[in-house]
């Protein structure tokens, strides 16, 4: 009984292990569902041969428009995840062999990105195309800062350029600047409060509760603000036109 009972323990570890993230090597079941850590999102290869990210409910959000055409999906070992065909022809590759790509992660925000080590080497979200992470766009995957009207989304990471130091607006409601260690360097105070964060279009940072009230703001509405950037010294700053900074956290190491 004791060693049926922990083959079942071992059996549902496991699934648990590979609920967030793909590695290298593997070849994904069909109608089998990955699910995100907070099961708000899931990814399945089809048994009609495409390849989907659905929302807990079932809606799909990005697919490899491959059905009809794809009989297997593989994450390979040279990093690049591949939809064959029956004549082991290409119906989908991610084109991101060759560039170190550890692991194919299905994120709780609703994106599907394959990483080397932190940094992102393609996206659902950037239109299913490869990342060019000398550039900046409006998912923040050069990551050293966004633009206006960004909505920090629960557990998300804003890093450095340099990786040192992260900016994450946390599931307990607080916005907190870390270490790469994890270490708070800098907190907003709004734990069990905060229930989303904007770096607003006005270019103000806000925290509002559940009930749509501010809680905690940069106050810097009206200042011209443009951006708000984790800079490699540690300080979180947000920046007006022609760098000129309008707020920080002083946390400067």
């Amino acid at each position: 009984m004791k060693r049926h009972l922990l083959s079942l323990v071992m059996v549902f570890s496991g699934f648990l292990l590979n609920a967030q993230n793909i590695y290298n090597g593997q070849t994904l079941q069909q109608n089998r569902k990955y699910w995100g850590t907070d099961n708000g999102y899931y990814l399945m290869f089809q048994n009609d041969g495409n390849l989907v990210l659905y929302t807990r409910d079932g809606s799909p959000v990005w697919d490899t428009k491959t059905t009809d055409r794809g009989v297997k999906a593989v994450f390979q070992e040279d990093g690049n995840l591949v939809v064959y065909t029956p004549a082991n022809g290409v119906a989908f590759t991610s084109n991101t062999y060759g560039k170190g790509a550890d692991r194919l992660t299905v994120q709780d925000d609703g994106n599907l990105v394959i990483y080397n080590g932190s940094n992102p080497l393609w996206a659902s979200k950037s239109g299913g195309k490869p990342i060019n992470n000398n550039s900046r766009n409006d998912y923040g995957f050069r990551r050293d800062y966004v633009n206006k009207g960004y909505k920090l989304r629960g557990g998300e990471k804003l890093y450095s350029s340099n990786g040192n130091y992260y900016l994450i607006f946390q599931n307990d409601g607080n916005l907190v600047l870390s270490n790469r260690n994890g270490n708070a360097i800098w907190g907003a105070g709004t734990e069990r409060r905060g229930d989303r964060a904007e770096f607003q279009n006005d270019g103000n940072l806000v925290i509002y509760d559940r009930y749509n009230k501010s809680i905690w703001s940069s106050n810097t509405f009206g200042k011209g603000a443009e951006k708000l950037m984790v800079q490699n010294d540690g300080n979180l700053v947000i920046y007006g036109r022609n760098l000129n900074p309008v707020w920080s956290t002083g946390t400067q190491r």
